[in-house]
């Protein structure tokens, strides 16, 4: 039998009537005050982290609704965050989702997530949406459709440099160059080729010019001139905008059949990786003899492929989580921060695509 719930007062609530912050505070132990400024995200910063959990619990376990309405209008603040990505559906962006919205909602905020379908229109139409509800800020990985708003903007994966509060990503860069190097110094490769998706998120779209696509290929082309071997732009093929497997597929069919096709291949991502991988298979051919693969997102259950996929294993959660905070930081200042810019280092995988067939796959998040 579930116990009544009790007021401040310590005697069983009359049935129906509704808690209050009153009946909160006691609950939590602390003053009505800290009760009101840990349920409002106090910007101060004048509430410990486990005084404001306390709070939130006891609101949680009362069933305490606090007027928005009110306290809105009061704070001009509508505790409410949007969170626009390409698509929900992709693996990467359930699990950023799932770092922001514990970081926001563990600071008091709600979370409206809008889904931009990797276009532009949708995605204008989804920041109008939230600039509409009042959100107090905007968490957005752009497809080229951004515009701002009279909120706080903070941008991961697809990012936009010099606008907004700054962005979280992944480290593409050094991701992509332990990729290459891993294929040359452990297995002396030559001729890698590089399966990326077009420059621009979408058609019509302007170039996004820190965008993944972007970032990747330069990356690859800066690892192999690092590691002093040619780029040939015959190598260099792309999928299509929504990064599928079929077009990595088809993309893997022009690399087989050139003259001399060759004997690496870089995935930008991990659909494409499968994709290829597919595609290879269908020709006949055997990874790694034939030719070595290596993947740059680590795709689901890669360890349970034969032979396993070596890939980059991002911290997808975290990446999410960091950019909430860089959200909730300017939130919580008077005066706008300086833009900040977090890289977010990728773990080297190494399984058997890639020739290691004696290594042992680790065990990662």
């Amino acid at each position: 039998m579930t116990p009544p719930r009790r007021g401040a007062d310590g005697e069983p609530r009359a049935a129906g009537r509704k808690a209050t912050l009153i009946d909160v505070a006691a609950a939590a132990g602390v003053s009505t005050s800290t009760a009101s400024r840990a349920l409002s995200n106090d910007p101060q910063g004048r509430i410990s982290d486990a005084t404001r959990r306390r709070v939130l619990e006891a609101a949680r376990s009362l069933g305490f609704a606090a007027n928005v309405q009110a306290r809105t209008l009061r704070t001009r603040s509508s505790m409410l965050i949007g969170v626009v990505v390409p698509d929900i559906a992709i693996a990467f962006y359930a699990s950023a989702l799932k770092g922001a919205q514990s970081a926001l909602e563990a600071a008091g905020y709600q979370v409206l997530v809008m889904n931009s379908e990797r276009e532009v229109g949708h995605e204008l139409a989804a920041l109008q949406t939230l600039y509409a509800r009042q959100v107090d800020g905007v968490l957005i990985a752009t497809s080229g459709g951004f515009t701002a708003g009279d909120v706080p903007v903070v941008f991961f994966d697809h990012v936009l440099k010099g606008v907004g509060l700054g962005y979280a990503a992944p480290d593409n860069k050094g991701g992509v160059f332990a990729l290459v190097e891993h294929l040359v110094r452990e297995h002396d490769h030559r001729r890698i080729a590089y399966i990326g998706a077009p420059l621009r998120p979408s058609p019509g779209v302007e170039l996004l010019e820190y965008g993944p696509a972007n970032e990747r290929l330069e990356a690859f082309r800066f690892a192999m001139g690092s590691l002093m071997l040619p780029v040939i732009p015959q190598y260099l093929v792309a999928g299509d905008y929504e990064w599928s497997e079929a077009s990595a597929e088809a993309a893997v069919g022009e690399l087989l059949a050139l003259p001399e096709p060759p004997t690496a291949i870089v995935a930008a991502g991990d659909t494409l990786a499968l994709g290829a991988l597919r595609g290879i298979r269908r020709a006949g051919r055997n990874v790694p003899d034939d030719i070595a693969l290596v993947s740059f997102d680590d795709p689901v259950s890669a360890d349970l492929l034969t032979p396993g996929m070596t890939a980059l294993a991002r911290h997808d959660r975290e990446l999410g989580e960091l950019g909430a905070r860089l959200l909730l930081d300017a939130l919580s200042r008077k005066e706008p921060p300086q833009p900040a810019e977090i890289r977010v280092p990728l773990e080297l995988i190494v399984r058997g695509t890639c020739g290691c067939v004696h290594q042992t796959p680790k065990e990662h998040p």
